[in-house]
């Protein structure tokens, strides 16, 4: 580029000059701007992922415990059937004993 100084047009030079300088900052703020975009981006992402993991890992220790409740449910219906069969057993034994003294006393 030619110099002001031995220009014909030196205002025209000096224009260009200064629109060189602006487009060189502006470029400069674009990219700026443009990174600090990313970065602002970046860490919602990271703040995101962190409160989906912290949501996971409550869910993944809740689905235990429903596991383990499950369990101990199981058990105690087993345990409740058992407990059934054995009351029906006696039931039906005090029902035919019952029914024979009846008969007796007939």
């Amino acid at each position: 580029m030619s110099n002001m100084f031995t220009s014909k047009n030196p205002a025209g030079v000096a224009a260009a000059q200064t629109g060189m300088i602006f487009a060189v900052l502006a470029s400069g703020a674009v990219n700026a701007h443009l990174n600090g975009l990313a970065a602002m981006r970046a860490a919602r992402e990271g703040a995101a992922s962190h409160q989906l993991r912290g949501q996971l890992d409550y869910a993944i220790g809740y689905a235990h415990e429903v596991v383990r409740f499950a369990a101990d449910q199981a058990a105690e219906i087993e345990k409740l059937k058992a407990e059934n069969r054995r009351l029906a057993a006696s039931a039906k034994t005090h029902y035919e004993s019952a029914r024979r003294l009846a008969r007796k006393a007939a």
